[in-house]
């Protein structure tokens, strides 16, 4: 299966109608896979939205979505944009540990440029969404900091796997990643790949979810959502699961620049709603 990257905008040059923008900052140390694009609106006591692109684990950068924190700066959110470490020269974990580290830079330091360091939230389209959910349901990622997924006000996975385990009937993910290079990020191992998936580790502690798939998605991508959603609400918590008609993998990341689209329309009521309720 090929997780494509889409391509919204390039370049480094940024000047937006309001608000700054700071580029290339360090999160760890490292060369530019672990740097981030901060953008910032105008306005004061912002939330913000911490998001991670899709590249199948393997390509793309935070370059590639400058068009999303435009986007989020415009409505006034504040929006880190992050690059990670790429496979085969790096594996997992090294992806999800540099989401955490990014998300804990923002995190510490989102207060100092004015916006609102309890209501940072995770984003993600794809190979990004599942980081993003990965680092809302396993603790450990965020334990060296001495943060946990309490710390995040809520996460938003625009068509995120979420279920890499291979299945018996082979109609999985995790078997379309097998069966190409996509699980080479897993070292083909059945069960990393199966510690790697968020719907292994939904608790009661999971921040308020919002899961968007596309009507033409890939076909699993719906059904694992549903599934996910329903160990939620187990657990006693909360995992809205929307399914966007006439969207494809790449639609439904896309459509969240198109003011008039339910994917744009359902992220900024989920990331008000959060506002409203003091997250």
């Amino acid at each position: 299966m090929s997780l494509s990257l889409v391509i919204l905008a390039v370049g480094l040059t940024v000047q937006p109608k309001g608000g700054s923008v700071e580029l290339d900052i360090a999160y760890t140390e490292g060369g530019d896979q672990q740097k981030l694009d901060l953008y910032l609106p105008e306005q004061k006591g912002f939330a913000t939205v911490v998001f991670t692109y899709g590249g199948g684990w393997r390509g793309g950068s935070r370059k590639s979505v400058a068009a999303i924190g435009k986007r989020l700066q415009s409505l006034g959110f504040g929006c880190g944009l992050l690059s990670h470490r790429l496979a085969p020269q790096d594996k997992f974990p090294a992806q999800i540990e540099d989401v955490a580290a990014a998300f804990t830079w923002v995190k510490k330091n989102i207060g100092t440029r004015g916006g609102d360091p309890k209501r940072v939230f995770l984003m993600g389209h794809s190979s990004g969404a599942h980081l993003s959910l990965l680092l809302a349901t396993v603790p450990k990622y965020l334990a060296p900091y001495q943060l946990s997924p309490a710390d995040i006000a809520g996460v938003v996975g625009l068509s995120s796997p979420i279920d890499l385990e291979p299945r018996k009937d082979k109609k999985g993910f995790g078997d379309a990643l097998l069966a190409g290079k996509g699980a080479d990020v897993f070292s083909r191992d059945a069960a990393l790949m199966k510690s790697a998936s968020p719907i292994q580790h939904v608790s009661k502690d999971l921040p308020p979810t919002l899961l968007i798939v596309g009507e033409r998605d890939f076909p699993m991508l719906e059904g694992d959502a549903k599934a996910f959603a329903r160990k939620a609400k187990d657990a006693g918590v909360n995992a809205v699961v929307s399914v966007v008609k006439g969207c494809d993998h790449m639609a439904v990341v896309r459509s969240l620049l198109d003011e008039q689209s339910p994917v744009s329309k359902q992220v900024l009521a989920f990331l008000k709603k959060s506002k409203s309720e003091g997250k």
